[in-house]
């Protein structure tokens, strides 16, 4: 296994890809969305219930020997016609997400989360996760 530590740092430019591939695996957030889950954007007047996760940030921590670790923040929007629906999803996306992991590359990722917000815009209920990744 690839640790995230030293010179074995692994590199979060494709964090999201890690992010929906743990969202479409876990079936109660699947069986909410399906596989409609975004990056960036969704394609306007999107149907349904659906996800939009981007990242936010992206920091290395070094040492004299190289990266000690490398940091994210990736935010996680869950977005609904419905409020009650809007705060189920956005409960079943912080389960999923929080904690330890393994990707498609063996590798390690504690994803905690770190905030969140709600709102409401063009007729959509919008809750907000931002998840810090190490």
């Amino acid at each position: 296994m690839i640790c995230n530590t030293a010179l074995n740092s692994y590199r979060k430019w494709k964090i999201g890809n890690d992010i929906r591939d743990i969202l479409l695996a876990n079936e109660a957030v699947s069986g909410i969305v399906g596989n409609h889950i975004y990056p960036i954007v969704a394609a306007e007047n999107t149907p349904g219930d659906f996800i939009v996760y981007s990242r936010q940030k992206y920091s290395k921590d070094l040492v004299k020997t190289g990266v000690y670790q490398d940091e994210c923040e990736v935010a996680v929007v869950a977005i609904s016609d419905n409020y009650d629906n809007a705060i189920d999803l956005a409960d079943k996306i912080d389960l999923a997400l929080t904690g330890t992991h393994i990707n498609d590359q063996g590798v390690q990722i504690e994803i905690t989360l770190a905030d969140s917000t709600e709102t409401y815009d063009d007729n959509k209920y919008i809750e907000t996760l931002l998840f810090r990744i190490k």
